[in-house]
């Protein structure tokens, strides 16, 4: 019999409120509060940097970026710089990694692996780049890994460009890799994609890939099992 998992399908998110979620869930998972859980969400526009972050990986400074729109946030997942926005699909697993994997590194191929079977679908061909994580298509990266592992247990995630604008992502170095150029489902087909295809195909291969039957829930079901105070219901 399969594992059991949630799987919490939200729309826009803003990152800092995504962040206490996964904070709250993660606690809630160790604690064995709630079943392992997949949530899958967008974010308004916002750069985040993880542990490794340095100066080098900026274009520019915090209260330019904020002067534009542009939220950022140091984060406390693995990796470097990245944008979430619009358009982009991001998936955070709130897992314990040894029921699918105890090591690390294919934990990350998992992750790429669910971004790679997706885009599979859309006649795109994705694959891996020795050296660097995430998923890429002809030299361009369109799928991004950074994840937390706490105590044995999984946060943070992926994310898969899907109809994001590109532009900013001039505003940083990417991952840490120079000259990296970035692409998106949208600009490689030349039209726009339904979000909720991607959601579905995401949460399918996710399904497939970790080998767990992925059970949906409200926000308000979540809240509910964890005994939760309202405030969470405006997610």
């Amino acid at each position: 019999m399969r594992q059991r998992g949630l799987l919490l399908r939200l729309d826009m998110v803003e990152y800092g409120e995504a962040w206490e979620l996964q904070k709250t869930l993660h606690n809630a998972r160790i604690s064995d509060t709630i079943e392992d859980c997949f949530i899958l969400l967008q974010h308004p526009p916002v750069f985040t940097f993880g542990r490794r972050y340095n100066e080098a990986n900026l274009i520019s400074n915090r209260e330019y970026y904020e002067s534009i729109g542009l939220a950022v946030y140091k984060t406390d997942r693995g990796g470097l710089a990245t944008y979430h926005g619009p358009g982009q699909v991001v998936g955070y697993p709130i897992i314990k990694m040894d029921t699918y994997t105890k090591d690390y590194y294919q934990y990350l191929w998992m992750l790429e692996e669910v971004m790679i079977r997706t885009l599979s679908d859309f006649g795109i061909a994705a694959e891996r780049n020795v050296g660097y994580t995430g998923v890429w298509v002809n030299k361009t990266k369109i799928g991004f890994v950074g994840v937390r592992i706490a105590l044995g247990y999984a946060m943070h995630g992926f994310s898969l460009n899907v109809n994001n604008d590109l532009s900013p992502f001039n505003f940083i170095t990417p991952c840490g890799i120079q000259r990296v150029r970035i692409t998106s489902i949208q600009e490689l087909l030349n039209k726009n994609i339904n979000m909720k295809k991607i959601y579905d195909k995401l949460a399918n291969y996710f399904s497939d890939v970790f080998q767990v039957q992925m059970i949906p829930i409200e926000m308000k079901a979540m809240i509910q099992r964890m005994g939760l105070g309202k405030n969470y219901l405006r997610l």
